[in-house]
């Protein structure tokens, strides 16, 4: 089977704890890397979930906008945050 070579750039950081991780597991990083790739062809989605953070929500954010608006207006009402 012919091979190809993918160079890709992640935080320093992040290369040392996966490198560590790969270590306990018996796992090279290449393999891992090549399981991600085989199973994102055979599923055609990333096998994981990616999501925003709701808050930064289209919504979400034009909710905020205007309750910053109606209470910049006088017509609402402004609490205490509550700690649970």
């Amino acid at each position: 089977m012919a091979t190809k070579t993918v160079s890709l750039r992640i935080d320093a950081d992040l290369y040392h704890r996966f490198n560590e991780f790969c270590d306990k597991v018996y796992v090279a990083p290449s393999a891992l890397f090549s399981a991600f790739a085989a199973r994102t062809v055979a599923e055609q989605k990333v096998p994981f979930e990616i999501a925003s953070d709701p808050f930064y929500s289209t919504e979400n954010q034009a909710r905020l906008l205007a309750a910053i608006t109606q209470l910049e207006s006088g017509k609402g009402t402004s609490h205490d945050i509550i700690e649970e």
